[in-house]
């Protein structure tokens, strides 16, 4: 399986993708949807940049073209992808056996040079000099071997992080995106990721938020989906905004956004998520269509705050954070909440 969105997302992606295949020539096949929905999600940049180079002089694509580029950026991307990764992986298999295998050559050298040193050391008739000769030797051999296998265990490190690159290009390559395409912050699989890289790095100490739009649905049903799109786009760059490097910011799906703050405590995140629901009630979202130009109005946010606690999974902590923005929808909505450990 090459698409991992959940249900939401690409129902999302469904409802961008389908005006544009309507717009088109081509029939509305399977192959179709394919390259609809890999140009609309973002992560086939290939087909991204053939489709709008066709499409630069107002050119409909008809059938033809649809299979032509399904051929060329989409059956064969895979293949060619798994192909290339493929081969650079057996290169570094190929020098870390190399190493591997200088290193044991020159282990067993050094091995069989300790048991010379041991048996001169035996000899009845070695005087001192000999002696210092013997361990100055010796010395020497294990200083050798030491900075060897310094020098082993290096290359082994530009290895393994040589996999891990080719791992995540050919991950890119097969379309697993870490963003989401509508807004350009991180999608779920995006946050889940970074959230395990904190959890390895030991990130004791930090604060998550999530929010929801209140009465999302309502907004679609009332003013349809290009302006909910709208809507979710200006939240996402207000949250983006008011964040800025302090942490990372994650669409999770639908109209749910999260926000991790490492290192910032309970008060500063929970000024922070004010600012952020101020800032959403204060935005300026238009109609901008049949010659409309007007503010919808109404557009806000619930909040949840939880700050994490020693040993905490990442998981927990978004759970509480969770239960404590649903508390806020229960309570109201456009208003904080802020998860305890009590919340359990």
């Amino acid at each position: 399986m090459r698409y991992y969105e959940g249900r939401e997302e690409s129902a999302e992606l469904l409802r961008m993708l389908l005006p544009l295949m309507s717009r088109h020539a081509a029939t509305f096949n399977p192959l179709s949807y394919a390259v609809w929905y890999e140009y609309v999600s973002g992560a086939n940049l290939a087909l991204k940049s053939a489709v709008d180079e066709m499409t630069a002089g107002e050119r409909l694509l008809n059938d033809a073209d649809i299979e032509q580029l399904f051929d060329k950026h989409v059956a064969l991307r895979d293949i060619e992808s798994s192909i290339r990764m493929r081969a650079q992986m057996q290169q570094v298999i190929e020098r870390v056996n190399t190493e591997a295998s200088a290193a044991s050559i020159e282990v067993t050298q050094y091995s069989r040079g300790l048991d010379e040193y041991h048996k001169q050391l035996l000899r009845e008739d070695l005087d001192r000099s000999a002696m210092t000769g013997l361990v100055e030797s010796l010395r020497g051999d294990t200083n050798r071997i030491r900075g060897r296998t310094g020098d082993i265990r290096e290359n082994l490190q530009d290895s393994t992080q040589e996999v891990v690159r080719l791992r995540e290009q050919l991950e890119m390559a097969q379309g697993l995106a870490l963003t989401d395409p509508l807004t350009g912050l991180l999608n779920r699989r995006g946050f889940e990721r970074l959230a395990k890289k904190m959890q390895k790095d030991g990130a004791e100490r930090c604060s998550a938020l999530l929010f929801d739009i209140d009465h999302f649905k309502a907004i679609n049903d009332r003013h349809g989906h290009l302006l909910g799109d709208r809507v979710l786009a200006t939240v996402a760059q207000v949250i983006r905004d008011c964040v800025s490097d302090k942490g990372k910011v994650a669409r999770m799906g639908g109209e749910e956004f999260a926000v991790v703050l490492p290192g910032v405590t309970a008060s500063n995140a929970v000024d922070l998520a004010e600012r952020i629901r101020t800032s959403v009630e204060k935005s300026d979202v238009r109609r901008q269509d049949c010659d409309r130009n007007e503010p919808i109005g109404g557009v806000t946010v619930s909040v949840g705050v939880a700050v994490r606690v020693d040993g905490e999974q990442f998981v927990a902590l978004m759970e509480r954070a969770d239960r404590a923005m649903y508390k806020s929808k229960q309570d109201g909505r456009n208003r904080i909440t802020v998860s305890t450990r009590s919340d359990n």
